[in-house]
Parts: structure tokens; C-alpha cells; sequence
């Protein structure tokens, strides 16, 4: 790597851009998980619901698949505050319901506890992601990388 290369590197590093993204959020308590698992020992779509509650409203969503494994990965029960990205599906464990502090005795020090949100399920929040100009070239190199075999394939045919 040259100086200069690297001097071009060290100020891509070090300047940052924020990107300011409004996505549709549902943040609540929930109140149940229930998954309908099939009784064949197939492989087979795996289907639920789950309850989520605020202080003001109380609604039942059908879940999927992809849905269901997230919450298996967050390891969300009944109780926990939660917060679900529409678009992306993405599940974010915002702590446990004060309402459900005394469901266990023992209670481990990462445990933290929130208030039920209040008002409307689904929301509109801003998140604003800091993005360095290496990070945006790293990420453009590896989708080079990954696209230069269509365009191959493409010459190859004519």
C-alpha cells in the first residue's frame, strides 16, 4: 500500500456520514406467543400469533415463518417489551414489563426494566445510522466482487 493510498484510506475513515431513515415501527408489551407448529413431521411453513399490547390498545398479529424464528432468536416471551421493524422484520428487546416483575423470584443483573409504552402500536420513528465514507467503499467493493460473474456471463453469450 502506498502513502498516499493510505493517507486517501485514513481520511475516508475518519469522515462520517449520518443518514437520517424514518421506518414504521410496532413497540409494545407482549402478552402472548403462540405457535401453531404442523403435525406432520415434514418440512412445513411454521404459522402463529402473537398478542401485543400498549397502555391504550391491545391487537393480535399473524406471524410467519421468518417472524417466528427472530422471536426463537431473541428468545421473546410473554412480558417483554419489544420492538419490531416492518420493513426489515427485525426484533429489538427493549427490556421487561414492570407489570411482569414479579412473575420470577430470581432475576439476573442484565434484566432491565420498562414501562408499558404508551398510545398507538405501530409508529413512525426517525434512526439515524453513522457511516463512514471506508465503510460505504468496503461495502460497493464486495458488491463488485459478487456482480462481476453476471456480467460475464453476459459477454460470454453474445
Amino acid at each position: 500500500m502506498s502513502k498516499t493510498e493510505a493517507l486517501t484510506q485514513s481520511f475516508r475513515k475518519a469522515i462520517g456520514v449520518r443518514i437520517k431513515e424514518e421506518t414504521e415501527v410496532i413497540e409494545g408489551e407482549v402478552v402472548e406467543v403462540q405457535i401453531d407448529r404442523p403435525a406432520s413431521s415434514g418440512v412445513a411453513s411454521k404459522s402463529g400469533k402473537l398478542t401485543m399490547k400498549t397502555t391504550d390498545m391491545e391487537t393480535v398479529y399473524d406471524m410467519g415463518a421468518k417472524l417466528i424464528e427472530s422471536l426463537n432468536k431473541e428468545k421473546v416471551q410473554s412480558g417483554d417489551v419489544i420492538a419490531l421493524d416492518k420493513a426489515t422484520g427485525k426484533i429489538s428487546k427493549l427490556g421487561r414489563s414492570f407489570s411482569r416483575s414479579r412473575d420470577y423470584d430470581a432475576m439476573g443483573a442484565q434484566t432491565k426494566f420498562v414501562q408499558c409504552p404508551e398510545g398507538e402500536l405501530q409508529k413512525r420513528k426517525e434512526v439515524v445510522h453513522c457511516v463512514t465514507l471506508h465503510e460505504i467503499d468496503v461495502i460497493n467493493s464486495r458488491f463488485k466482487k459478487f456482480n462481476t460473474f453476471p456480467l460475464l456471463c453476459d459477454f460470454a453469450s453474445d
